[in-house]
């Protein structure tokens, strides 16, 4: 009889355990959620975006580039382009996911940053990403519609809710892409 009443207080025990646990991770996403959205909106005023956008460029996105853009993170890649008036070359980090035969970049502050009108003036860059590199040209804009289905459900509510309406879709040069086939 004590026997089975530990055990029922060790399964009560257990359970009240995994409910804790549940309720914790729960909250967690939740409030990742919330933060991500009340950021996305916050995002949608032109004073706080061009805030946000000047602390990136010059705080994170250094950071960013030297720790996991192009690495095996699958969200970060890291776009070499070359300077419209300097001809210098930059890296940026952006957000990519491949899609047709080239990749998508959300333009949370639309398309008229540095990097991406000079992508757009050259016709070509450079991408790392998932660990290759990979040789883009063909910049075109395109509407959320034609690109939102290559992110996940998360990110996508994310970009919606930022009011995020241009995606950079860039196309693998055809001799890359013949090589890459070539060595699969």
């Amino acid at each position: 009889m004590q026997k089975q009443m530990q055990r029922r207080q060790s399964t009560f025990h257990i359970f009240r355990m995994f409910f804790r646990l549940l309720l914790i991770i729960t909250s967690l996403i939740g409030t990742f959620f919330l933060v991500c959205i009340a950021l996305a909106k916050a995002m949608q005023r032109e004073e706080l975006r061009n805030r946000i956008r000047s602390f990136n460029k010059r705080r994170l996105n250094p950071v960013v580039l030297h720790t996991i853009a192009g690495d095996r993170s699958r969200i970060y890649a890291c776009i070499k382009h070359v300077g419209r008036r300097s001809s210098k070359e930059y890296e940026t980090p952006v957000v990519a996911r491949p899609l047709g035969d080239g990749f998508v970049i959300p333009l949370p502050y639309g398309a008229n940053v540095d990097w991406c009108r000079n992508v757009m003036a050259a016709g070509t860059c450079t991408m790392y990403w998932n660990g290759q590199e990979y040789t883009l040209e063909r910049p075109e804009l395109i509407r959320p519609a034609e690109a939102l289905d290559s992110y996940p459900l998360v990110q996508r509510i994310i970009f919606a809710s930022g009011g995020i309406i241009q995606y950079l879709l860039l196309h693998e040069k055809q001799e890359s892409l013949a090589k890459t086939r070539v060595n699969m």
